[in-house]
C-alpha cells in the first residue's frame, strides 16, 4: 500500500488482475505470473507511486503461493499497458535462467531469474528478478507526453498493445525469442479529477467520454502488425516482417529452423527462422487469435492452431472456432 500514496477508502488501491497463462518452472518450485495495469487506467494522479504489484512479473511459491520474488518493468502506469502475455521460461545460450515478460507498451523484456530461491525470506526480493534486455516490437510514440483535461493525446502502442495474450517463443540453437504486435494508436482525453467517482459494474478508467471509457481507436483500416526476431540477451531486432492487420496470435519456434503463426486473415504461416523469410501458408478461413503449437505423433511432425476468433473489438466474426491440424508427408 505504501507504493500508492494516493489510495484512500473511496480510492483503494485496484486494478492489477492477472488474465493470460502462468510459467511453472517444475524443477524449482516456482510460478511465473504476470499481472496487469492499475487503475483508474489513464489517471496516475489518483494513485501516485509505484503502484505495485501492477504491470509486473512475479515470482510464487507454486506450492504455498507466497510470493518470493517481483520485478515491474513498467511503473505508475498511465496507458493500459499492461504486463499482458503469458511468460515465456528459457535457458539462454550464455546458460542463464531467463524469463521473456511481454508488454502492450511493446516491449519484450529478458528478465534473468537466476537468483530466484523458492527459500527466500519473508519479504519479497526486488533484486532476484532483473530486466537484462529490453526489445521494441512496434510504433512507440507519445509515451511519456502527460494525458490532460484540457486536450486529447494521442499515444501508441494504443490500448490493445504492443503485444496482447500470447508470449513469446524461442529457439535455443538461434539464441532468438519471436512475438506478435499490434500497431494500433489511442486517443484519451481525461476527465477533470474532480469529476471521478467510482460506481460498481462501470469501467474505472478516468477517460472524459463515457461512451469511449478506454479511449477512442484510430479507423481500424490504419491498425496493422508486426512479427519480430530478438536475440534474447541483447534485444537487438534480428528481423521484422511488417504484417496488413494486428498481429494476435501465438506463436512457435522449430528445431527444423521454422516460426509458425497465424494472421486474422485465417492465414496459417510460416517463416524461415533465422532470416524471417516466408516460406509457406495455407488458408483457414477463420481469423487466428489462438495457440499455434507443434507436436510429434505416431513419428510424424504436426503443427496445430487455434482458428475462429470473434470479437467486436477486433470486428471479427470467425464463426465456429476450429483446430486445424497439419503433419509432414
Amino acid at each position: 500500500r505504501a507504493t500508492w500514496t494516493g489510495a484512500s477508502a473511496e480510492n483503494p488501491p485496484s486494478g492489477g488482475a492477472t488474465w493470460t497463462s502462468y510459467a511453472l518452472d517444475e524443477a524449482n518450485g516456482i510460478l511465473y505470473v504476470s499481472t496487469g495495469n492499475p487503475a483508474p487506467d489513464f489517471m496516475p494522479a489518483l494513485r501516485p507511486g509505484d503502484n505495485l504489484y501492477t504491470n509486473s512479473l512475479l515470482a510464487l511459491e507454486a506450492k504455498t503461493g507466497k510470493l518470493i520474488a517481483y520485478v515491474q518493468p513498467i511503473r505508475n502506469d498511465f496507458h493500459d499497458w499492461d504486463l499482458s502475455a503469458a511468460p515465456t521460461l528459457f535457458t539462454n545460450k550464455s546458460g542463464r535462467a531467463s524469463v521473456a515478460a511481454a508488454a502492450k507498451d511493446g516491449y519484450i523484456y529478458n528478465i534473468d531469474r537466476t537468483a530466484v530461491k523458492p527459500t527466500a525470506g519473508n519479504e519479497p526480493d526486488a533484486q532476484a528478478l532483473v530486466v537484462r534486455a529490453k526489445a521494441l516490437t512496434t510504433t512507440r510514440e507519445n509515451a511519456e507526453a502527460p494525458l490532460s483535461a484540457e486536450r486529447t493525446t494521442r499515444f501508441c502502442p494504443g490500448i490493445f498493445g504492443g503485444i496482447e495474450w500470447n508470449g513469446p517463443a524461442y529457439h535455443p540453437g538461434l539464441g532468438l525469442l519471436y512475438a506478435n504486435a499490434i500497431d494500433w494508436c489511442t486517443s484519451v482525453r481525461l476527465k477533470p479529477v474532480g469529476q471521478m467517482k467510482g460506481v460498481p459494474g462501470t469501467p474505472w478508467t478516468g477517460a472524459h467520454d463515457p461512451e469511449h471509457p478506454f479511449g477512442v481507436l484510430d479507423p481500424i483500416e490504419s491498425s496493422r502488425g508486426w512479427i519480430s526476431a530478438v536475440d534474447a540477451e541483447s534485444g537487438e531486432v534480428r528481423w521484422k516482417v511488417a504484417m496488413p492487420k494486428p498481429m494476435v496470435a501465438g506463436i512457435t519456434a522449430t528445431a527444423g529452423g521454422l516460426v509458425f503463426t497465424g494472421d486474422l486473415d485465417g492465414n496459417v504461416l510460416a517463416y524461415d527462422a533465422a532470416r524471417g523469410k516466408e516460406l509457406w501458408r495455407s488458408a483457414t478461413g477463420k481469423a487466428i487469435g489462438g495457440g499455434v503449437i507443434t507436436y510429434q505423433a505416431n513419428g510424424r511432425q504436426h503443427v496445430a492452431v487455434a482458428a475462429g476468433l470473434n470479437s467486436p473489438l477486433w470486428q471479427l466474426k470467425g464463426g465456429a472456432a476450429q483446430v486445424a491440424v497439419y503433419a509432414l508427408p
